[in-house]
């Protein structure tokens, strides 16, 4: 790996510029990421979140962006009141330490654990979980909540999740899956040895129980995205982007990505004016809803009407003995030739298609861009897992600083192979991705009317439709869900306060696919 990186490196030292810009400093990715460890966990509406902003906002205005600015948005913030637990092995008691998923459900849960391994489709056939606690083992590539989705729908009255962390650090983050301020359900983490245990006293098939107890509530809290913008030869843009909130310091998810951001940016400023316009955005409350890259899209695509044709996302892009380092793109040809030509796939070991992430992650791409994408717009992401995932270990030292120089250099060098794309380019569809008409229309009820379409344009009968209405931002209103006819149409009908609940922001969200989305539309309500 090592030897790939510097051979990368010093391809990517040659440009066409008249005075090649040196490689990025490894120095100046560290002291990034050394500020940003010291405001330890960043949460949407925190003191260290706004403290994180107010830095990454001082960057950006140091470097010499142009139009820096905040843009904010409301979130529903989940809180944790009090919480329980106990396990049983045969009668005798103890409390292994724990921690309480962001979104889980509040409630009392007492019963059997049950092992059901990842707790995928497979692993659940043919179970009944009703009264049971569901035992789940972290997966790099199955999202935790769709594993809590898949557990609750089997009757599981509670998850306990078995992190495989070393040095039993317990894994933690959200178990939000759609725009609930808390799944039905209660959910906890524990370290893998704590696990070890338990799993090896059901595989002695000795009795094993356990006592859960969770209250939480939600309140509004605000969100902050930075932005800061290169004005280029033409009005288009591509937006590169990476979220800063993150569990604990969360150096390599996503310290990482947020110098990884400033370093692109340090590079650009020092180029001539680029063809297409750059806009860099750090966004907030990545971790507990993906609603800073939800909350750009709207505001820049939905209501603006911005022209965005490319959208790059720095996610955890580095770490040091990584599970998984992979380079996820849509399958748009210039796009895919413009990463290759940067060295890329060379850096990345994993290099695939965006629609191989919904895929194995249960149906949800759990980084900022799965809106933009879903909507169409060609889109990269970077995504690199260690060992000290969401752990209190994931620390400055556990990023590898030779992948990020050479992920950054390399990323610098893609946007001027984009530069020389014409817009048209841009416009070819991804095939892999359907596409959604939706029309709303406010009376005694939100009509919504819906035909989607797969990537060659034909109708898509029996598909799964659902449409979420939000106020206030991200403030739930009302869910329906449906099925299309043999035409690809169905009219599903929210109630009559999604046009009229809240100050305002109201939005409907409509998805569709034939398991999990391939399409999102968003539409903007008065």
């Amino acid at each position: 790996m090592r030897r790939t990186l510097l051979a990368v490196m010093a391809l990517l030292g040659c440009s066409d510029d008249a005075k090649p810009i040196p490689p990025t400093d490894p120095q100046d990715l560290q002291t990034t990421l050394d500020a940003l460890a010291a405001f330890g966990e960043k949460q949407p509406g925190t003191e260290a979140g706004r403290m994180a902003a107010a830095y990454i906002e001082s960057r950006f205005e140091m470097l010499g962006l142009e139009d820096v600015h905040q843009e904010t948005f409301q979130i529903p913030r989940w809180q944790l009141n009090n919480k329980a637990l106990s396990i049983s092995i045969d009668g005798v008691m103890s409390t292994p330490g724990f921690d309480v998923f962001e979104a889980a459900g509040s409630g009392v849960a007492d019963g059997p654990i049950v092992d059901v391994a990842s707790a995928t489709d497979a692993d659940l056939e043919g179970l009944d979980l009703t009264g049971k606690i569901a035992l789940v083992k972290r997966e790099t590539s199955f999202h935790r909540s769709a594993q809590l989705r898949n557990v609750a729908a089997k009757g599981a009255t509670a998850m306990l999740y078995l992190s495989v962390a070393p040095e039993n650090l317990r894994q933690v983050g959200s178990v939000r899956f759609g725009w609930n301020a808390n799944e039905p359900i209660p959910a906890i983490t524990i370290g893998a040895d704590d696990g070890a245990m338990i799993k090896a006293a059901l595989d002695a098939q000795k009795t094993v129980t356990a006592h859960i107890a969770v209250d939480a509530t939600s309140v509004p809290a605000n969100g902050i995205n930075i932005v800061g913008k290169i004005t280029g030869e033409r009005p288009e843009t591509i937006v590169l982007g990476a979220h800063y909130d993150t569990w604990a310091t969360g150096s390599s998810d996503n310290g990482s990505g947020v110098a990884e951001l400033l370093a692109v940016a340090a590079r650009r400023v020092q180029h001539e004016k680029p063809r297409y316009t750059l806009v860099f955005v750090a966004y907030d409350g990545e971790e507990t809803g993906l609603y800073g890259g939800y909350d750009y899209y709207r505001k820049h695509t939905v209501v603006a009407a911005d022209p965005i044709i490319a959208v790059i996302n720095f996610e955890s892009p580095s770490a040091k003995n990584p599970d998984l380092a992979g380079l996820a793109h849509s399958n748009q040809p210039k796009l895919d030739e413009a990463l290759q030509l940067a060295h890329l796939r060379q850096i990345y070991g994993v290099y695939a298609g965006l629609e191989i992430v919904a895929q194995l992650f249960g149906g949800i791409i759990p980084t900022d861009i799965q809106g933009v994408y879903r909507g169409g717009t060609p889109t990269v992401t970077t995504a690199v897992t260690n060992p000290y995932y969401h752990t209190v270990k994931d620390t400055p030292d556990k990023v590898d600083l030779d992948l990020l120089v050479a992920s950054s250099d390399a990323f610098d060098a893609a946007i001027d192979h984009l530069g020389k794309l014409s817009p048209a380019d841009f416009g070819v569809p991804d095939p892999s991705l359907w596409t959604a008409d939706v029309a709303t229309q406010v009376g005694a009820t939100v009509d919504v009317d819906v035909t989607v379409r797969d990537g060659s344009g034909a109708p898509q009968a029996d598909a799964n439709v659902e449409i979420a209405a939000l106020h206030d931002d991200f403030m739930l209103t009302a869910e329906v869900k449906g099925k299309t006819d043999a035409s690809g149409h169905v009219k599903l009908s929210l109630p009559a306060d999604a046009a009229t609940a809240g100050a305002g922001n109201r939005f409907v969200h409509v998805s569709a696919g034939p398991t999990y989305p391939l399409v999102e539309k968003i539409v903007a309500l008065p």
